[in-house]
């Protein structure tokens, strides 16, 4: 288990008589075998806070515990092998590009035997699925294969935590999402424990569990990422979301006053929110039939988080007010949240 207590880390500006708090005062308990997201948009701390577990940045105070050790406690020699238990891998690699994949690899293993550095070499570029790229350099391969090789080198002390700083930013959805059930996989296999740091929604969205929200230097939210997606409290954690969601272009169709959006007298505009419900019902044409109204989709967006549903659709109604008010009286006994957009009958 990691834990984190109170962790505070501050750095001075360029002029000396300001304090950047870059991480202040955050608390945070990681589960063993957890994929754990941290997110947060540029400069709110969340790089700062993952080089706070492996002590690459040591923090001004607070408590970081592995498995019950308290990391800030120990000498310089038991924190260098306990560092050997924690893997790190970067958005740009870091890997030297005058030598080859293997010798990238082999680079944590300088104490170990020839043959037997080979050996564990070629058996880490086998889970990583790049076992054909030994002799390979670098600038031979592309971003994903890059990235699969810096796996394997911070595997290769065989950690129990893998902390991993933007490491898909770099590449391209396709790639994102291979390097993203590889890190499942490796999760999965090896019982490993992963903390991502992104400002992506859409990363934490398909690999993660649980999750924390960073902003200025605290965690703002944090949680079961369906949670933190359905039902998102913090103004900043609702706009992570509505980044990934389809139905946030509602906004720029109202802007742009599109004729898609224009509403009649009596009309209403909302949003429907799946949280709970079970999406699987066909709750529009029920609800379309059941209360004698028109209900005319304009943006829908339902997706799996966590291994659940979650996402919702923009609709019009129209008819009788006393009908559409009994359709969102429905939806909400379905735990389907509804947000009134435009009511051209207020």
């Amino acid at each position: 288990m990691i834990e984190l207590e109170h962790i505070v880390k501050n750095f001075n500006a360029d002029r000396k008589d300001t304090t950047i708090h870059a991480v202040n005062d955050v608390s945070l308990k990681i589960n063993d075998g957890d994929i754990f997201g941290i997110i947060g948009f540029s400069g709110a701390g969340k790089s700062t806070l993952v080089r706070c577990i492996n002590l690459l940045e040591r923090p001004d105070s607070g408590s970081v515990k592995i498995d019950g050790v308290e990391m800030t406690k120990l000498k310089p020699r038991e924190l260098y092998k306990a560092r050997t238990k924690i893997g790190m891998i970067f958005q740009q690699f870091n890997l030297m590009p005058s030598r080859t994949v293997m010798q990238n690899v082999a680079y944590p293993l300088r104490n170990m035997s020839k043959d037997a550095m080979k050996a564990r070499v070629r058996e880490l570029l086998a889970l990583v699925d790049i076992p054909d790229k030994e002799n390979a350099y670098p600038s031979e391969l592309s971003g994903g294969q890059k990235q699969r090789v810096a796996i394997a080198r911070a595997l290769a002390n065989d950690p129990t935590i893998l902390l991993c700083d933007e490491a898909t930013s770099a590449l391209d959805p396709q790639t994102t999402g291979s390097i993203l059930q590889l890190l499942k996989d490796l999760n999965r296999k090896l019982g490993l424990t992963i903390v991502v740091i992104t400002h992506e929604m859409e990363v934490v969205k398909n690999i993660c569990l649980k999750a924390a929200v960073m902003d200025a230097g605290k965690v703002i939210e944090s949680g079961d990422v369906f949670e933190i997606f359905s039902s998102p409290k913090h103004p900043v954690t609702r706009n992570f979301v509505r980044t990934t969601s389809n139905l946030s272009k509602i906004e720029t169709l109202i802007r742009d006053e599109s004729p898609i959006v224009q509403l009649k007298p009596g009309e209403l505009m909302a949003r429907l929110v799946y949280v709970y419900a079970d999406v699987s019902e066909p709750l529009i044409s029920y609800a379309s039939r059941a209360f004698d109204i028109v209900i005319n989709i304009v943006l829908a967006d339902v997706e799996i988080v966590a291994g659940s549903m979650v996402g919702g659709t923009v609709v019009i109604f129209s008819g009788p007010r006393e009908n559409i008010n009994r359709a969102i009286e429905y939806y909400v006994s379905k735990n389907i949240r509804v947000e009134v957009i435009q009511d051209a009958g207020a």
